[in-house]
């Protein structure tokens, strides 16, 4: 039987909609949908608007350049890896190969006792859905190695089988998710710990993994985001559109994704406050609105937003109307539309996400407290901050230890400053 001849657009349009049936959180399918976009722009540079056999390994190539000069992260590197693996096991055999997406659950085939007690750890943390699945995978790792290392399948959990789980195994096999492993693992020794296993005395959750290579992307300037918004027409009901999504982004921080849901109920025009539950985390958020933000809103829904029943404010321009779809419209390609026409240089990473780098930024520069700042941002802890106050020092020497508090009792520094007799 003759293989299908798919044409890039196609094929990434279906193999997007087998990986949101399988169940991918809608925020990490953002991340498919990008990636999804390199390829087919990879393949048309290349001259190709079909899929042809030798793309996954002339993309991949292409890829291990980039993590080479460091263009790209390792992880991300890996991610998009998989993906051209996934769209290749559709194209050549007309289905989604989604054992590259997660280990099976029969890659690691346990005992019926560890079995349970790796569901029993799960329902003590809660765990559901994807989370759930990628934790599962990692524990019945850990106990079938277990399992082959003590050659039994009663297996008593110690410190010392944890750690040589650590350094023995998931260095050879789970390289690129460590910080996934190591979460795992610390769901599993809580669990252990509180229910009478008296073979682990160290605290896990104490383990961090090493941080990898971070490769800090310059936000955009007050005034490149100024001359961006400035090039934008709005005589148009599109240049409304986006001039108003622009200023709300720089203005408020929020992720793209919770722009496009943003619904008409959501704003409090008298008190000029925005309220939302973020997609990312699943938690309220409360933000104020600036009076030049609220009038572009306002100029767009007035006289700009096409009429229908839909409640998100962001609409398409080309009929019929319809929420904003990241497959109908990228925030970032928008984004980047309106910087080439400032003349605003593209540095590679820069993306629509970095309005949001820009809005924690500004903020920093203005003294605003970094707790605060966490705040605007929706973040759960400060350690999520640190990436956006790459660029101001003083701020990010908040998130280090301070030794002011801390009493030193011997040494040379013992009862204050040095003196020249100690």
């Amino acid at each position: 039987m003759a293989q299908k001849e798919w044409d890039m657009q196609s094929l990434s349009e279906v193999f997007l909609q087998s990986v949101r049936s399988y169940g991918i959180k809608e925020v990490s399918m953002e991340q498919y949908e990008a990636v999804c976009k390199k390829i087919i722009r990879f393949s048309s540079e290349k001259g190709f608007r079909i899929y042809y056999q030798g793309l996954r390994a002339d993309y991949d190539a292409w890829i291990d350049e980039k993590i080479r000069n460091q263009s790209i992260c390792y992880e991300y590197g890996r991610f998009q890896h998989r993906v051209i693996r996934m769209m290749e096991s559709l194209a050549e055999t007309g289905q989604t190969d989604f054992s590259t997406c997660f280990h099976s659950p029969r890659e690691y085939v346990v005992s019926g006792q560890s079995g349970k007690l790796i569901e029993k750890a799960l329902d003590y943390h809660s765990l559901k859905g994807e989370s759930r699945t990628e934790m599962s995978t990692v524990m019945r790792h850990f106990f079938k190695y277990a399992e082959d290392k003590a050659e039994m399948d009663d297996v008593k959990v110690t410190d010392d089988l944890l750690m040589d789980f650590f350094t023995e195994e998931l260095p050879k096999t789970n390289k690129g998710s460590m910080g996934r492993s190591l979460r795992a693992i610390k769901y599993l020794s809580v669990y252990l710990k509180n229910n009478g296993n008296s073979g682990l005395v160290l605290d896990f959750t104490q383990l961090n993994a090493r941080s990898s290579h971070i490769r800090m992307i310059p936000p955009y300037s007050q005034d490149e985001i100024n001359r961006a918004v400035s090039s934008i027409d709005t005589t148009t009901p599109e240049g409304l559109r986006d001039y108003a999504i622009m200023l709300l982004a720089f203005d408020t921080g929020l992720r793209s994704v919770d722009i496009r849901k943003l619904c008409l109920k959501d704003i409090n025009w008298k008190k000029g406050l925005l309220y939302l539950r973020q997609s990312k985390t699943g938690a309220p958020l409360i933000l104020p609105l600036g009076g030049k933000v609220m009038n572009a809103i306002a100029d767009y829904i007035l006289t700009g937003r096409p009429e229908c029943s839909y409640d998100e404010i962001f609409l398409t321009v080309k009929g019929p109307a319809r929420p904003m779809n990241k497959r109908h419209c990228t925030f970032t390609s928008l984004c980047d539309k309106y910087f080439r026409a400032a003349n605003v240089d593209k540095i590679p990473g820069r993306s629509f996400h970095s309005l949001r780098r820009s809005f924690a930024t500004e903020l920093s520069e203005a003294g605003v407290p970094l707790e605060t700042i966490s705040q605007m941002l929706g973040h759960k802890s400060i350690e999520e901050d640190k990436p956006y106050l790459s660029y101001n020092r003083e701020q990010i020497a908040f998130c280090a230890i301070g030794f002011d508090e801390i009493p030193v009792t011997n040494g040379i520094y013992a009862g204050g400053a040095r003196n020249d007799n100690q």
